[in-house]
């Protein structure tokens, strides 16, 4: 699949900003399931079905839909169940992928729980043509606005809650995968109104010259040729196993270049050559600056969980995950942190549906979450 930048003018003004709202026989996924309908969004980034959330009856509950108040950019769904355990989770995509993409991987598992869900999709919108997806980029695009839009979510969702349910939430948490996890993070170390958060194969951004813009190129530039550099592959952070080959050549083929375009259309959307050649280094001055706009600080503020797949070819825990860890260890805040890497797993447990040997992270996520949340909520009911 390849990822195209698109410029156009806008003919008059955009789409205002709208929500409906209305009560629901069945938040989850069960019906959709029946009739073969789960989104494909939502599909994209769910394990094989044997180990999607097992739903036994329906959640009725109210479905809010449309965007965030003053921003039409940014798509939201949000559920609150009827029996409402008085607690929200809010999420944003990975990717270019919309707020639907969780329903699987988070909303099944936590609606029968009892908790609300938000989810966003950041304001970037892809539209699939044949086998091309055409993602359209600008200045509301800019990663820059991504967390303001995520905390503004958490506020939508908490008034949401209150105004239907006569009380706001007594916990919010953040969860996300990949740039969804990387703003769980930011969470984390922006502390109020969050609780605590749990991110999955999140992205480490940062301005440093081992960024995921870089280490993109040094992968690229490292198989370009028919016998691959494995020493390059190694530097650039990649686990180096003959045995992974055919997953590291999927995501040469699927992922690479294609999620250098989309970051590098944002963040430095001057250059223009061959991904290979791209380097960091001498980029100009307001790149980086741009880059330090976003970049994590590791100065958390309430408890994150991360996981990471050990055989992560696009966000590999050496220069992601394990390399966050270490800065928040260098912050003095390595007691509200934990890092919890998953044998055998990728970036995309929908993997495990073409390689056998993958195992899918969700279930070790839903178990980081539960017990994570035991801990928060047992601090909050013992002050």
């Amino acid at each position: 699949m390849s990822v195209v930048r698109v410029f156009g003018m806008r003919l008059g003004p955009g789409p205002r900003p709208h929500a409906t709202r209305e009560d629901v026989a069945d938040l989850t996924t069960l019906p959709l399931r029946a009739k073969g309908e789960v989104p494909l969004d939502a599909l994209l980034i769910a394990p094989p079905v044997a180990a999607w959330p097992k739903l036994e009856a329906p959640v009725p509950g109210l479905l809010v839909q449309g965007t965030l108040p003053d921003d039409a950019q940014a798509r939201l769904v949000l559920r609150v169940p009827k029996e409402w355990n008085g607690r929200l989770v809010v999420s944003a995509s990975p990717g270019v992928l919309g707020e639907l993409c969780y329903d699987v991987y988070w909303s099944d598992f936590l609606l029968p729980r009892g908790y609300a869900f938000a989810a966003m999709d950041k304001g970037l919108h892809a539209v699939l043509d044949g086998s091309t997806l055409f993602v359209a980029q600008g200045p509301e695009t800019k990663k820059r606005l991504w967390y303001p839009r995520f905390k503004n979510l958490a506020e939508f969702a908490a008034e949401e809650c209150r105004a239907k349910r006569g009380r706001r939430p007594e916990a919010i948490y953040a969860v996300g995968v990949s740039n969804g996890g990387y703003l769980a993070r930011r969470a984390a170390e922006e502390g109020a109104p969050f609780h605590a958060a749990i991110d999955v194969s999140g992205v480490f951004w940062n301005a440093s010259p081992g960024n995921l813009l870089a280490q993109l190129a040094a992968c690229l530039a490292a198989t370009s040729g028919a016998e691959w550099d494995r020493g390059a592959l190694a530097r650039a952070g990649l686990p180096v196993d003959p045995d992974w080959d055919d997953v590291l050549r999927y995501y040469r083929q699927v992922y690479w270049d294609a999620t250098f375009r989309l970051l590098c259309g944002d963040l430095d959307p001057e250059f223009s050559g061959p991904a290979e050649a791209y380097r960091w280094s001498e980029r100009p001055p307001a790149v980086h600056a741009a880059a330090r706009e976003i970049e994590n600080t590791g100065d958390l503020k309430v408890p994150l969980v991360s996981l990471a797949g050990a055989f992560d070819f696009l966000i590999p825990p050496a220069r992601n995950a394990e390399a966050y860890a270490e800065l928040v260890r260098s912050r003095g805040k390595a007691a509200l942190h934990e890092l919890i890497v998953v044998p055998l797993a990728t970036h995309v447990d929908r993997d495990a549906d073409m390689f056998q040997r993958v195992t899918p992270i969700m279930p070790r996520a839903h178990q980081a979450f539960e017990d994570l949340a035991r801990r928060v909520e047992g601090a909050l009911a013992s002050r």
